[in-house]
């Protein structure tokens, strides 16, 4: 085994995962509510797209007369149809599955958030730092600690040093537990935070996609009206 810094080689105290926890969890129920908007979206979507292809064209086949009206009605449906992939296209991004690390967090797109953390990190690291790189630090520091404790504690023959030893074992395991309690938190809060872009992204680009829509039923019911 490696040679330990004099910081890894003592146990830590145990500190409390305070309400990151609660972030957490939070996150994880935002994200199952943005993809529930997505999907009903999408939905609501491809309803529209099925009217636009079985029941316009059926209902209106006998109004259209002429090339010029065959070709208005045929492009208003084309735009409309158009602009329903494109609402469903944006929209399932917001579903896709995501490869998201605490380097994630440096993606010009969540500078908001990284607004929030540098405005009160105490609330997203605890005593563990006061940023992402000190918090994997101690990630490790804490792993370090307990391997090296549990190797002492099965060498140490002696009662009551075995005893204390096997005290801050204890203490290096809830340490372990609450920085990687943090770690994955933030992690959990990142991914919410890409998923909520992808969801108001997605917002904008179904508005413009509705306007295609509206402006290719309007060329199809001016064809069927005969111009």
């Amino acid at each position: 085994m490696s040679a330990l810094s004099p910081e890894a080689s003592q146990p830590q105290d145990p500190v409390a995962v305070g309400e990151q926890a609660v972030v957490g969890t939070h996150a994880d129920a935002a994200v199952a509510d943005m993809r529930a908007v997505a999907r009903w979206t999408i939905m609501a979507t491809a309803a529209v797209g099925g009217l636009l292809l079985g029941g316009f064209p059926l209902a209106a086949i006998g109004k259209i007369h002429g090339r010029g009206d065959v070709a208005l009605a045929a492009g208003g449906l084309g735009l409309a149809l158009v602009g329903v992939f494109w609402a469903i296209w944006w929209t399932g991004e917001v579903l896709t599955p995501r490869f998201t690390t605490l380097r994630s967090l440096d993606d010009p797109s969540l500078a908001d958030l990284r607004a929030e953390i540098e405005a009160a990190p105490e609330l997203f690291f605890g005593p563990f730092g006061t940023t992402v790189d000190e918090l994997v630090r101690s990630c490790r520091l804490h792993a370090t600690v307990a391997v090296n404790l549990t190797e002492r504690l099965a060498r140490e023959r002696d009662g009551d040093r075995h005893a204390e030893l096997n005290r801050a074992l204890t203490a290096a395991r809830v340490n372990v537990a609450h920085s990687a309690a943090r770690r994955r938190a933030l992690l959990e809060l990142v991914h919410a935070w890409q998923v909520r872009g992808a969801l108001r992204r997605a917002r904008v680009q179904t508005m413009l996609g509705s306007l295609l829509v509206v402006v290719g039923a309007v060329l199809f019911l001016l064809a069927t009206d005969g111009g």
